[in-house]
């Protein structure tokens, strides 16, 4: 039985002698443009569709079959048993232009709607670049069943500066589809994606890791490896990677792809030309149809082969004038192609076009796709591209960028014709390019940083522009968050010879980073001044102070470079560690600095971050985490920082639990953003969480030196205590000193180090002498000094008021240990007790068998106090306290935003530890897990 798509049924295709010379049906029926899986354009790769003659080998779209890809396809298919399964996977099919990538997804895409998929497929094209979510788009849009509606993909439109919200509404709209039944999504020629595309392709299939769907790319080879390796790189550790490289045909699919196009066996001669093809399918048909000729050396050459560019020559030259000047024009535009532009650039009325356009099409040139006017292959684009006289295709690409900037397409659009005819000092090619830049830079910045660098470098060495030019290269750089990038680009531009006015406006888009980051010394070396104007050389005066953390008068100066002079002020507050005027400083910076733009502004939102730490400081962590959930979702390019300020604030909290599960979403945000400049803070949080833990390999690898002396003073080295203290001195700004101190000053007095305690002791004095009103600060001091004076009752009193839970736990511990000192052995076990199930509570698992250790030794013999095991790597054991709670709400039915809401979570934190889940519990879709869950709850099952 002969198998055709929806669209070919309503539209039977015409009978005909030729074969469609893309899709490779055989000279039966030509493709309908109707059909909606007609994919004919500059992307696709004819296969080797033949009429159905045997029960071996696989079918592809139209009942034909596929020659010399039964393997591939196999895997395909069981990459698709997978997806049935309810787990996710991901296919990449890569190989050299005309090798048979997309008739393998066009394969693919009919074998999946043949097990019960909901299907959507596109290609990518070269100028998806200009518009975000261009390439995989169309297939979340269009169709005879789209994925998503109209209403839906609109409200898309409003997220395409936020990345990774984009990725979460998808996300929701796709797991919802996904209740219907198994998706397959597919886009061809990946290498082309359009970089939100990438990120989203990137994101979403470890987001939807309990969704049944199959995605699909096919892409050329890449040097570095193109976005098919960062989405598979991705993919990986969450769900199965397949990896098809397609590579030439064997010799015998080659003989039966002549076979059934011939009708017989070819003659030896025909055979001995085949050779010359080397198995590339699209050569192989185009050598049957007269459209390639082997070369005489045996070679095809890098590009487009020799023999093809002969035989597209020779099938132009055939055309009359009319159908020549359209192909000749049509290769020129691009992949895309308006038949009006065409009429526009001939000087012709677009009906003119209508006969050169059929003639076209029937040479096998062409195709028609309704809105655009594509060649059947991109190969034979390139070959009429080429085939043009160099001076014949300038005049060509002047005209055209002409045309689209007369008609108000934009200068993005014109900026690829400008470039090919544009040559170094042409003002007029620098203005578009400059123009195109900032047209496109809230939506697509790396396209934007691609315009302005070839503006740069077009601008002439002595162009008054270029430095204008490079400045707005370094400010889209930083836009596009290619910070190492655009620093050596600004070292490149202030090594030439600049204005003073230009190199301050350089240094002043460099510095806010450099404070954020927690560069002083190259804050303080970038922020000299060297005869910049005064409103400038102020801003610069603020950062120099900033790196120093010193106050300076700057109370006349602009708006900007009094915001730096208070945020110095409060920098300088901080490494005294004054709490309270630290708060009240960056309260006002914030509060100046909103609506504050121009160059060394500093960022609103990060000096509200800087707020919030302050205000935790102050005991009022539950108030910081509250105000910290009101912002979190204006822009998820902070969203790594977001998560890990929070992991910081619940560390403080004591949470410990919840703070590795905050540092662990961090991590993944990380991941997803490619954003890696809190790293070294998410790897700290990591360290210390660990060794709260009991699990001491983290801070061991992490090799810092808080860490490393946490680390000696925990398997007992005499000198960790003292090593912390030091440490703790040094480095002003890590937040939560004082249960450190505390824990130093009780390792040292237990092995009689007095000199550590007196270190610790003065320096928590220094800290309540500066902030009386901070419970924790002053509790924390009075839990030193019982430490010699075993009066344990006013640090009780006061660590009862503060948010640090860990340090009430340290009170009770140390107070405990005193009371079974004194041989007062019952009271002092039941404060023991008691310290022990704070400890264990809170996730603190390495406090709690210390304290264990402790009521053993003092003769505690209850089966309760056996060694606390560790936390299991796999099995519901394994799961935290949240991973359960997200466990059961998805095993009940729920979708992550449904139990987002329901955790007042986002949807991607959901995920993280969805995919925790579906790692410790070695499930792989909702319907296991929920198995699981049933399994445990049912007695009878155990």
């Amino acid at each position: 039985m002969e198998l055709k798509s929806t669209a070919l049924r309503e539209f039977p295709a015409r009978r005909a002698t030729a074969c469609c010379f893309t899709c490779h049906y055989a000279p039966f029926d030509v493709c309908s443009p109707f059909d909606s899986r007609h994919k004919c354009g500059p992307s696709t790769i004819p296969g080797v569709m033949v009429k159905r003659t045997s029960a071996t080998a696989p079918a592809t779209p139209g009942g034909r079959l596929l020659r010399g890809r039964s393997v591939e396809l196999g895997a395909a298919l069981e990459a698709l048993r997978t997806v049935q399964r309810g787990r996710p996977a991901l296919v990449v099919l890569r190989g050299e232009p005309g090798i048979g990538k997309t008739m393998m997804v066009r394969a693919i895409v009919e074998q999946a709607g043949r097990l019960g998929f909901r299907t959507a497929d596109t290609t990518a094209h070269e100028d998806d670049r200009l518009a975000p979510l261009a390439s995989i788009g169309p297939a979340l849009r269009f169709g005879t069943a789209p994925l998503i509606d109209s209403a839906d993909f609109m409200d898309l439109a409003s997220l395409h500066e936020q990345p990774l919200w984009l990725a979460e509404r998808l996300a929701t709209l796709l797991e919802r589809r996904t209740q219907e039944g198994p998706i397959l999504l597919a886009v061809d020629d990946g290498q082309w994606c359009d970089p939100l595309s990438v990120f989203i392709m990137r994101v979403l299939p470890k987001r939807l890791i309990a969704s049944p769907i199959a995605w699909v790319l096919a892409t050329r080879e890449v040097p570095g490896g193109g976005p098919a390796e960062l989405i598979a790189d991705a993919a990986r550790p969450d769900l199965p990677v397949t990896w098809l490289d397609l590579t030439a045909l064997t010799e015998d699919a080659v003989l039966a792809i002549a076979t059934d196009r011939l009708g017989a066996r070819p003659e030896p001669a025909v055979l001995r030309r085949l050779s010359g093809a080397h198995g590339n399918p699209f050569l192989t048909v185009q050598l049957l149809e007269g459209l390639f000729e082997p070369a005489a050396d045996g070679t095809n050459g890098p590009a487009v082969p020799t023999g093809l560019l002969d035989g597209v020559r020779r099938r132009v030259t055939a055309t009359s004038r009319p159908c020549r000047e359209l192909v000749r024009t049509a290769a020129v535009i691009g992949p895309d192609c308006r038949l009006t532009d065409v009429a526009e650039l001939i000087g012709v009325q677009p009906t003119r076009l209508t006969d050169p356009l059929v003639e076209a099409i029937n040479a096998g040139l062409l195709t028609d796709e309704g809105g655009v006017v594509r060649f059947r292959h991109e190969l034979l684009r390139q070959a009429v591209y080429e085939d043009l006289p160099p001076s014949g295709r300038r005049a060509l690409h002047h005209a055209i960028a002409e045309h689209l900037l007369a008609c108000g397409r934009g200068c993005a659009a014109a900026a690829p014709h400008v470039l090919a005819t544009a040559e170094p000092g042409d003002s007029a090619a620098v203005d578009v390019l400059r123009k195109a830049a900032h047209e496109v830079l809230d939506t697509m910045p790396t396209t934007s940083v691609t315009f302005i660098r070839q503006a740069f470098e077009l601008a002439g060495a002595n162009e008054l522009a270029r430095g204008e030019i490079g400045v707005e290269a370094v400010s889209i750089l930083m836009a596009d968050r290619q910070f190492d990038e655009a620093t050596r680009f600004a070292d490149t531009l202030l090594a030439t010879p600049v204005s003073a006015e230009l190199r301050a406006r350089v240094r002043l888009l460099l510095l806010p980073r450099l404070w954020l980051t927690n560069q002083y010394a190259e804050l303080l070396d970038r922020a000299a001044d060297q005869g910049a104007p005064s409103d400038l050389a102020a801003r610069l005066a603020g950062y120099r102070a900033l790196a120093a953390a010193e106050p300076v008068d700057l109370t006349d100066s602009d708006p900007i470079a009094i915001v730096l002079a208070t945020m110095a002020a409060a920098e300088a507050a901080d490494r005294e560690r004054d709490y309270e005027l630290t708060h009240a400083l960056f309260a006002s910076a914030h509060a100046a600095a909103q609506g504050l733009t121009g160059y060394g502004a500093p960022e609103a939102n990060q000096l509200a971050l800087r707020e919030l730490l302050a205000l935790a400081r102050l005991d009022d962590i539950d108030g910081a985490l509250t105000a910290l959930g009101d912002g979190a979702r204006d822009d998820s390019w902070r969203a790594p920082q977001l998560a890990l300020i929070r992991a910081q604030l619940l560390y403080g909290a004591g949470r410990v639990e919840a703070a590795a599960e905050a540092t662990a979403t961090a991590a993944s945000l990380m991941a997803e953003m490619c954003d890696y400049t809190f790293e070294p803070q998410i790897r700290l949080m990591e360290a210390l969480l660990a060794l709260l833990r009991g699990d001491n390999a983290p801070a061991r690898t992490a090799n810092l030196p808080l860490t490393s002396a946490l680390l000696a003073d925990v398997e007992g080295d005499p000198r960790g205590a003292a090593e912390l203290v030091a440490v703790l001195r040094a480095d002003h700004r890590f937040p939560w000193p004082e249960e450190l101190l505390v824990g130093a000053a009780a390792s040292a007095h237990h092995r009689g180090d007095a000199d550590t305690v007196r270190a610790a002791a003065e320096m928590l004095g220094e800290l309540a002498g500066r902030n009386p009103n901070v419970a924790s600060v002053t509790g924390a001091k009075l839990l030193i000094d019982a430490l010699s004076t075993n009066d344990f009752e006013p640090a009780l009193t006061r660590l009862r008021k503060t948010p640090r839970l860990l340090l009430a736990a340290r009170a009770n511990e140390e107070h405990g240990r005193s009371i079974v000192d004194k041989k007062d052995r019952e009271v002092g076990l039941a404060v023991l007790d008691a310290a022990h199930d704070q400890y264990a509570e809170l996730g603190a698992t390495a406090s709690a068998v210390r304290v264990q250790r402790l009521l053993q030794a003092a003769g505690a013999r209850r089966r309760r106090w056996a060694p606390i095991p560790q936390r299991p790597e796999q099995g519901w054991d394994a799961l935290t306290q949240m991973e359960r709670r997200v466990a059961l709400l998805i095993a009940d039915g729920h979708t992550n935003r449904s139990a987002a809401e329901e955790l007042v979570l986002s949807p991607s934190t959901i995920s993280t530890h969805l995919r925790a889940v579906f790692r410790k519990l070695d499930v792989h879709s909702r319907v296991q897990l929920a198995n699981l869950v049933l399994r445990r709850n049912d007695p009878s099952a155990r």
